[in-house]
């Protein structure tokens, strides 16, 4: 991300570098040629012979045209010089850029894996003990069990988001068929759909050469957030480019689809999630070079992961 990050800035810098020395330089070799005059235009009422005007304007000629070459040269070479410099200067103020926000940014990885390391152990205690407690009519046990859920649930998101965040290593890939695993994962969300409708559009078949794990980790998130925001059905489409999952429900609004892969976000307010498994599946496609999209229109969103 933040080598990204500072190689569109010096990117920027060199492209904004270029068209400027590019037009300036330009400029002047064009007036520079304009402004020569053909000295036998300068010489016709001398009294000279065509002969010796015309030898003398064929040297001045050369001279010009030599001239000309020269400063051309020059002008790429000093053009050449000012990149090479506009390059450094730019690789150097986005490291000193950089460098602070790329430390927070990872104090910041570290305080959530330390910190999810150490919330893990006493809610892990805390469900053993409850539940060695025994059954009970009462019914605030039941809200207990649900927030112990919901903790361990938000433990385990960022657990998750920092192992992501801290991952160097390119997943390994094999051919697989998309139909097969997608069909697959989304049959597993059946028990929990009620009275709601699922349906998988997709071919026979569609190979394709992807992270396996990676896949079932952000299909795993599309379809547990189809499960929680839809009305009444949800749309799995299979094809060797995309996968796209769609659920009726609430329509996103265009402000707030920008902002539904940022970590802890959530457009449903009174949502129960933590807002971390969109920016889990972002953060995982990003690094695949896969691009995971949202759209909303009509009561009807649709995420799409293009290959």
């Amino acid at each position: 991300m933040f080598r990204k990050l500072r190689n569109k800035f010096i990117w920027t810098n060199m492209i904004t570098a270029t068209i400027i020395v590019f037009v300036a330089f330009t400029s002047i070799f064009v007036a520079t040629a304009a402004s020569h005059q053909t000295p036998f235009e300068m010489r016709r009422e001398q009294g000279i012979s065509d002969e010796v005007r015309s030898r003398f304007s064929e040297e001045i000629q050369k001279d010009r045209s030599q001239r000309l070459a020269n400063l051309g040269v020059t002008l790429i070479i000093v053009g050449v010089m000012i990149e090479l410099l506009v390059f450094g200067v730019s690789y150097y103020l986005a490291e000193r850029a950089i460098n602070p926000v790329q430390e927070a940014y990872r104090k910041q990885k570290e305080f959530i894996a330390n910190a999810s390391h150490e919330l893990k152990t006493p809610i892990a205690a805390a469900r053993a003990n409850f539940e060695a407690l025994g059954t009970t009519e009462q019914p605030w046990t039941d809200n207990v069990d649900m927030e112990l859920d919901r903790a361990s649930n938000l433990v385990n998101n960022l657990l998750a988001l920092a192992r992501t965040d801290g991952r160097t290593t390119t997943a390994k890939k094999k051919e697989i068929d998309l139909v097969k695993v997608v069909k697959k994962r989304a049959e597993l969300i059946r028990a929990r759909l009620g009275e709601k409708k699922l349906d998988i559009v997709a071919p026979d078949s569609a190979k394709a050469t992807l992270a396996e794990a990676d896949l079932l980790q952000i299909l795993d998130i599309l379809l547990d957030n189809a499960v929680k925001y839809s009305k009444d059905s949800i749309v799995v489409k299979i094809t060797t480019k995309a996968v796209t999952v769609s659920n009726d429900g609430k329509t996103i609004a265009q402000q707030d689809l920008g902002k539904v892969f940022d970590r802890f976000y959530q457009s449903d307010k009174n949502s129960e999630g933590s807002g971390l498994g969109l920016a889990i599946a972002k953060t995982v496609a990003d690094q695949n070079q896969w691009k995971l999209t949202a759209n909303s229109n009509k009561k009807i969103t649709t995420f799409t992961l293009s290959f």
